[in-house]
């Protein structure tokens, strides 16, 4: 009986909780130059079924930006960016979450400020790094 209860109970947790986010992918921890001003770190979902995805930004330091969650999950052959100023003297990575990521595929890119011809300032990428 107690056994019966015990199972009941389970059943009812699980039945009542959300599906969780049980899979990652994620940049190593790198550096630009002193020139960095801006991250993205972009996912990209090859799959044939929209995901729920989650991305941060994490600094050598354990300093976390984010996690932001894609509005609405991420598409089929659609795509999520979480980009954020930082700070030009510390490395980063990127960590993707989802419920699975088979069919994902992200990058991590760090951007600097270059005076083009006309003397207005434009992102220059710098450095990028995929995640595995």
């Amino acid at each position: 009986m107690r056994a019966l209860i015990v199972a009941i109970a389970c059943a009812g947790v699980l039945a009542t909780s959300g599906v969780s986010l049980a899979a990652q992918i994620s940049s190593p921890t790198i550096y630009g130059t002193f020139d960095q001003v801006l991250a993205e770190c972009s996912v990209w979902n090859g799959g044939t079924a929209a995901q729920a995805v989650t991305v941060k930004l994490v600094s050598e330091f354990g300093d976390t930006i984010g996690p932001m969650t894609c509005a609405g999950g991420v598409g089929a052959n659609d795509f999520c960016s979480l980009v954020t100023q930082i700070d030009n003297s510390t490395a980063y990575a990127c960590v993707v979450t989802a419920g699975s990521v088979v069919n994902m595929r992200a990058g991590l890119v760090f951007h600097k400020h270059v005076q083009d011809n006309n003397g207005i300032l434009v992102l220059h990428p710098i450095r990028f790094a995929p995640l595995r």
